[in-house]
């Protein structure tokens, strides 16, 4: 049997045989072709006794340990000061997005309604001998605009009466918030509204998809469920707390558009990154993509190539 030639100490073949003694858990960017070296072997060259790992695109060899200079200090100062600013963009963009989903229910629920004037007739005072209650007075308002009443103050759920703007038998003008009738192109004015929940819910849970790769799927779905839950409730609690009489009517308005955000949510949690991937191809040129390389690795993908010429 022929005896398999001997490899000289050092050579290619001699290193891919050494024994990986760890593997790069970071972004490491090849000299050669920019390839992101992440998850690649680290192995020690047999003469140098240095830690280095091959390319696999263009075969090159990159020390993954660097010496320190004064240079790389301020670079390293400069790095954490990006990274402060980068946390406030993240924090800022989270606060956006779900205040979003807040503003576009809210805003739907002000377009759809309007104050108009109501003409209130105070109660007269209870008898001596007749004991304290409630009534309720419609005369002096159109059926669907019921006063509460009370023997001694007007209760509207509204803005403050006008100063000074009395009718005829003493009666008191009030503002009062009222559903609007039908206009033209409410219906997709409403469709419109709810897409842009949607959109809003999606576009706070694909972020978080980018920024947080490291979690686990089901920590994005925790947010994408509770988040238009909690805006919902607190605006449904304000609503009915200032308008009581709106209560039934802002109730599915407020559903339907918690249950839009919700689906957006959970759309971007399987969505967020292929998304985020489609977009970095098709917006950005090979070798730079690579330090965005994460949003394969995180799926367990295999980052795009960098060819020679790119």
């Amino acid at each position: 049997m022929a005896e398999q030639p001997a490899t000289e100490p050092g050579s290619p073949e001699d290193f891919d045989r050494q024994p990986a003694v760890a593997r790069l858990e970071t972004d490491w960017f090849c000299d050669g072709c920019g390839y992101n070296l992440h998850t690649q072997p680290v192995r020690r060259d047999t003469r140098t006794r240095l830690l280095l790992c091959r390319c696999p695109e263009c075969g090159g060899l990159q020390a993954v340990r660097n010496g320190t200079t004064a240079g790389r200090a301020w670079l390293h100062r400069l790095g954490m000061l990006g990274l402060f600013f980068w946390i406030l963009l993240l924090l800022g963009l989270v606060f956006g997005f779900g205040s979003a989903q807040l503003v576009v229910t809210a805003g739907m629920l002000e377009e759809l309604t309007f104050y108009r004037p109501v003409n209130v007739a105070p109660a007269p005072p209870p008898a001596a001998s007749a004991p304290t209650t409630t009534s309720t007075d419609t005369t002096a308002a159109p059926p669907d605009q019921i006063v509460r009443i009370g023997d001694v103050t007007v209760r509207a759920p509204s803005v403050p009466a006008l100063p000074g703007s009395t009718g005829n038998r003493g009666t008191t003008t009030v503002w009062r918030r009222t559903v609007r009738a039908e206009f033209e192109h409410q219906t997709f004015f409403m469709i419109l509204m709810r897409g842009l929940a949607v959109v809003a819910g999606f576009g706070l849970i694909a972020l978080l998809t980018i920024a947080l790769h490291h979690w686990p799927r089901w920590g994005y779905a925790v947010p994408a469920v509770l988040v238009p839950l909690v805006l919902g409730y607190g605006l449904w609690y304000f609503w009915c707390a200032e308008y009581p009489h709106l209560r039934d009517w802002a109730t599915g308005h407020i559903a339907w558009n918690t249950v839009a955000g919700l689906a957006g949510g959970l759309a971007a949690v399987f969505l967020g990154r292929p998304f985020a991937r489609l977009a970095v191809v098709l917006a950005l040129p090979p070798r730079i993509r690579q330090v965005l390389a994460f949003l394969w690795l995180a799926d367990a993908r295999m980052p795009p190539a960098v060819s020679a010429g790119e």
